[in-house]
């Protein structure tokens, strides 16, 4: 599997030009993990748990997203589920045989073959498949065991409708329901019951007669002309479940006609449609959330705000919608939209607590409310790395991710040159959506959420001594930096803050002294012992806005040496790079800066802030990403190249002078790069000077096709020497690159250049696992065309045969 693996991240990566670029095979490739996704919580009669969702592993093992655990939350591997892995399980419902009906979806797309209906037995075996599903959404079975799937989307392969469709046991069509109910916009839930068939949604028309999100339905699929809920949903989601006497209960985001508006609580309706006035409550769940109810009590996740607290909970309500004040409110996730719970004996177990109690995602409770034991439940998934940081040589990471390899830590890491852990930094505990991090030290790291902004030692203890927005002004944290002298610089987007050593603001920078004008997405970025800062100007009662740039002085002032000399921008800076020399990148989504057009809207300043108008021509010679319009990420620099992350994974390298790199391209097989962190200067273990140390790259992306291995990786790429023959130094490349082959990737024709010093004799196209597939003479030739599109997609090795010896290259087949 080792060996595998590395071979899929040489494919991955390919030839990232060519130059001395390489994968560092000695570097251990991390793998994060995070709470799997869990969509369906049921108990067996003989009381087996089963759990469905994105599940990929249990317990460290392998598993295939739907589960079956025994009572003591041991995996029961007699159960064995082999639908499509690419698939998640939406939604499953026993039959009275005791087979498994099970909804599967990616929720990224909407073509067919992501969508199945299964029919499972008892040991989790495939009996009956239904894969032409469009965006099904739901599934419902009734009492005779017969299947209800709704879903749809409006113009999807020629669709003009949502839809119902009923199926017998068997996954045929049951030809005596109404299958040809046309809802006008989307259904997201369908329940049954003796009183009827309920299909709730976003519709406002079914088979052109005004229905405003929910209806019933006969039991042959016929409209219930009685049920009438008058203006209903008006086009919101909510969520649905049954009472057992019939009442609907509705999540919120429903017109009540009592109070004539958009309520965002929960009400309960009549099995006729009208309000049950009886039903006063004053909380509200998430559309996507589930509603459960047992013995007359109602289980649901809550949002609540007020001067408290602010946050979602789990909690129950009596059967009238006031709360139950004898159950323990569970508090879950920040953003617990999806909540899924289930009665399994005496017991409740329920997700969304990844932050707040397992870390796994599943906590369980008694039915009073008060916490059991659940760390025996470790359903997991893979998780994702986001962002890194350079720091001595290591590297930290930012994602999304309770546990890397087999350390557990919360959205940081910290990873040795080798790749391997370095457990001298670890976070227990959640701490909020990571924004922004800065490791100051071996023992110091400060990290900020949109709101907090903390100081925590190398075990994720939060440092006491630090008391941020104590007495502050700041709204929000935008970006933060912690000065040598262990000060901080804040933005929060409008202005500009000094915070001293304890985290307490000590004073507001003034970067505009006119009463009429406010600022907005001030960025900045220091520049030696001064703030280099950027900014939206605004003038107030619509007097236009302006795009400006200056420099402080750490004591506030303004320092009069740097001068845009001209008008700048004509729209806003988004990025600062302040280059080693001193000089300054700036990117953005200008088009012209002083009145000059800006060929890839990024520029080069003096250190004083003169436009360099010859990096500027030199930009016209080519294109940074793949289009006009520049989302810039990332700008890194190693030597004397810049390298150029943006949105859209682009990567591009240009020199300082702004000419480009030539024939540098990351390869087609990557399909998401998140971010690129420069390590430069690391001396090999044979270098006998600084001459001979390599540049490295840390790379974080992720891959659409990886396999059964870890979608989001981290590699290290040797970029090459820092001078010297196999560097990126432009003047290096005309001198070495006497064989260039392009374009990389090729589709159809590969062209082979060479200078006047090699004398060709043979090329030829070898596999990946070195079978020679195509060979021709190549003598008294000046430059070479290659066939490939009888080639299929993928990686190959090019070798030219020539009196001066063998060069090989690696390509990339689309």
């Amino acid at each position: 599997m080792k060996k595998f693996y590395s071979l899929l991240l040489l494919t991955l990566f390919g030839l990232l030009s060519s130059y001395a670029q390489t994968i560092d095979e000695t570097f251990v490739k991390p793998v994060p993990y995070k709470a799997a996704k869990i969509a369906v919580i049921k108990e067996f009669p003989d009381g087996k748990i089963l759990l469905g969702g994105k599940i990929e592993f249990y317990k460290g093992k392998k598993v295939n997203n739907l589960i079956r655990l025994n009572a003591d939350y041991s995996l029961d591997e007699t159960f064995v589920f082999n639908g499509d892995p690419k698939l998640e399980i939406r939604d499953a419902k026993f039959q009275s045989n005791g087979n498994i009906i099970v909804l599967m979806d990616n929720p990224t797309a909407l073509a067919p073959d992501h969508y199945a209906l299964h029919q499972l037995n008892s040991s989790g075996e495939i009996l009956s498949s239904i894969t032409d599903l469009i965006m099904a959404k739901s599934i419902a079975i009734q009492a005779d065991d017969k299947i209800l799937v709704t879903g749809g989307e409006i113009d999807a392969y020629g669709s003009k409708s949502c839809y119902l469709h009923r199926y017998n046991s068997d996954f045929s069509l049951d030809e005596t329901f109404n299958n040809d109910l046309a809802f006008n916009a989307s259904t997201n839930t369908v329940v049954v019951s003796t009183e009827g068939i309920y299909v709730g949604g976003m519709f406002t028309a079914v088979n052109g007669i005004s229905k405003n999100g929910l209806v019933k339905l006969n039991s042959d699929g016929i409209l219930d002309s009685t049920f009438d809920i008058g203006e209903g949903g008006k086009g919101y989601a909510f969520s649905l479940a049954l009472q057992d006497d019939g009442k609907l209960l509705i999540g919120g985001n429903f017109f009540s006609t009592e109070e004539n508006s958009v309520v965002p609580f929960m009400i309960r309706l009549n099995p006729d449609g009208t309000l049950d006035s009886s039903f006063k409550c004053q909380y509200g769940t998430p559309f996507n959330s589930k509603i459960f109810v047992k013995d007359s009590y109602i289980y649901l996740n809550v949002g609540i705000n007020n001067s408290v607290d602010y946050g979602f909970y789990f909690v129950r309500l009596n059967s009238d919608g006031s709360l139950d004040e004898s159950f323990s409110p569970a508090k879950l996730n920040e953003l617990a939209y999806d909540f899924n719970m289930g009665f399994v004996a005496d017991k409740i177990i329920y997700n969304s607590t990844e932050q707040i109690g397992n870390r796994y995602g599943l906590s369980v409770r008694d039915l009073n409310g008060n916490a059991l034991e659940s760390s025996d439940l470790q359903t997991s998934r893979f998780g994702s790395f986001q962002t890194g940081e350079s720091i001595d040589g290591k590297l930290v990471v930012k994602g999304d991710f309770v546990r890397i390899n087999d350390v557990d830590t919360f959205g940081i890491a910290l990873m040795n040159t080798d790749g391997s852990f370095n457990e001298s930094f670890v976070f227990p505990k959640y701490i909020g959506e990571i924004r922004q991090f800065q490791v100051v030290n071996s023992t110091t790291i400060f990290v900020s959420t949109k709101t907090k902004f903390l100081k925590l030692n190398n075990k994720g203890e939060v440092l006491k001594d630090f008391d941020f927005k104590k007495d502050s002004q700041i709204i929000e944290m935008s970006r933060f930096k912690v000065l040598e002298n262990g000060k901080i610089l804040v933005t929060d987007q409008w202005r500009l803050f000094r915070l001293n050593e304890d985290g307490v603001q000590e004073t507001e920078y003034i970067l505009n002294s006119d009463s009429n004008v406010w600022i907005t997405g001030l960025y900045f970025e220091l520049h030696d012992d001064k703030i280099l800062c950027s900014g939206i100007y605004n003038v107030f009662n619509n007097g236009g806005y302006s795009f400006k740039m200056l420099r402080l002085n750490l004591d506030g002032s303004i320092d009069e040496t740097f001068k845009i000399d001209g008008t700048g921008p004509d729209s806003a800076v988004g990025n600062i790079k302040i280059l080693d020399s001193g000089e300054i990148i700036l990117a953005g989504i200008y088009a012209n800066f002083n009145g000059v057009p800006v060929p890839n809207q990024i520029v080069k300043l003096s250190k004083d802030g003169k436009m360099d108008l010859e990096f500027n021509e030199n930009q016209k010679s080519g294109k940074i990403g793949s289009s006009d319009y520049h989302d810039y990420r990332k700008i890194e620099q190693l030597g004397s190249v810049l390298y150029i992350t943006e949105g859209d994974s682009n990567v591009t390298a240009i020199n300082l002078d702004g000419t480009f790199v030539k024939d540098f391209e990351m390869p087609a097989e990557i399909d998401h790069l998140s971010d690129i962190i420069a390590l430069e200067g690391v001396t090999s273990p044979t270098a006998k000077s600084t001459s001979n140390s390599d540049n490295y790259i840390f790379a974080i992306g992720t891959s659409d096709n990886p396999g059964e291995n870890a979608p989001s990786f981290i590699v290290k790429v040797n970029v090459g020497k820092s001078s010297g023959s196999l560097g990126l130094d432009p003047t290096a490349e005309k001198e070495n690159s006497t064989v260039r082959m392009y374009p990389v990737p090729v589709k159809e024709q590969l062209n082979v250049t060479f200078s006047n010093a090699v004398s060709p004799q043979k090329i030829a196209v070898y596999s990946i696992e070195g079978k020679e597939l195509y060979s021709a003479k190549a003598e008294n030739k000046s430059e070479l065309q290659v066939d490939m599109s009888k080639f299929a997609a993928g990686v190959y090795f090019i070798k030219l045969s020539s009196d001066s010896g063998v060069v090989t290259k690696k390509i990339i087949k689309r």
